[in-house]
C-alpha cells in the first residue's frame, strides 16, 4: 500500500511539473527597447531593438506600428518611411543552425545491434531536427518624416491613424496610440 502512494504521489507530482501557467502578456512598450529621437519638427528617428526570440519581420512590423504612433502623439497624421543610407545597413539578424548533440552509442548501431537506418527502426522525431537560433540581435530603424495635410503628403506616404487602427490593436494600442494596459483575471465567486 505504501509502495503504491508513494508511486500515486510521484506521477501527480511529474504531470504537476509538467503543467506551467501562461505567462502575462506584455504591453507593447515591453516588446524590445524602442528610441525616439526628434531630428527637426517633422523628422524623427525610431529605432527598435527585439528580444533574441522575436523574428526580423515582426520587429519591422512593430517599427512601424512605433513610427505611426510617434507620428499621431506628435500632432501629425501622415509619414514616410525616408530612404536613408542607415536604413540600408538594417539586414536581417545573422542565423546559426544549431543541431542536438550526437547519441552515446557509435552512429549507425543502435543498443540491440540494429543497424540505425535500417527501414523498421524508428527514430527519435527530435533527434535529427535541427534548431535555427538569431546570432545578432534584432535591430530595425526608421527615418520618419511626418506631414499633417493631405494635400502636401507624397503618394508612398503611410497613414498612422489606419495603421493604428488596424495593427494597433494586435499590438495592445488603441487607434489614437495609447497603450492598453491588461486587466486582471477576477476569479469567480466562489457559492457557499
Amino acid at each position: 500500500m505504501k509502495t503504491k502512494l508513494i508511486a500515486l504521489t510521484l506521477i501527480t507530482l511529474a504531470l504537476a511539473g509538467c503543467a506551467s501557467t501562461p505567462s502575462k502578456p506584455r504591453t507593447f512598450d515591453q516588446l524590445g527597447r524602442f528610441n525616439t529621437y526628434p531630428m527637426n519638427t517633422q523628422t524623427y528617428r525610431i529605432s527598435f531593438e527585439a528580444d533574441p526570440n522575436m523574428n526580423y519581420g515582426v520587429a519591422e512590423e512593430i517599427t512601424l506600428v512605433k513610427a505611426a504612433q510617434t507620428t499621431v502623439k506628435n500632432g501629425f497624421r501622415y509619414f514616410k518611411v525616408l530612404d536613408d543610407p542607415s536604413n540600408l545597413t538594417n539586414k536581417p539578424p545573422r542565423q546559426a543552425v544549431v543541431y542536438h548533440s550526437p547519441s552515446f552509442y557509435p552512429y549507425g548501431y543502435y543498443p540491440r545491434g540494429y543497424y540505425r537506418r535500417y527501414p523498421g527502426y524508428w527514430p527519435d522525431p527530435f533527434y535529427d531536427t535541427p534548431q535555427v537560433v538569431n546570432i545578432d540581435p534584432v535591430q530595425v530603424s526608421y527615418t520618419i518624416e511626418c506631414f499633417k495635410e493631405k494635400d502636401k503628403v507624397p503618394s508612398d506616404a503611410f497613414d498612422a491613424t489606419l495603421i493604428l487602427q488596424s495593427l494597433g490593436k494586435k499590438y495592445g494600442l488603441t487607434s489614437t496610440g495609447e497603450v492598453i494596459q491588461p486587466q486582471p483575471e477576477v476569479s469567480a465567486p466562489t457559492q457557499k
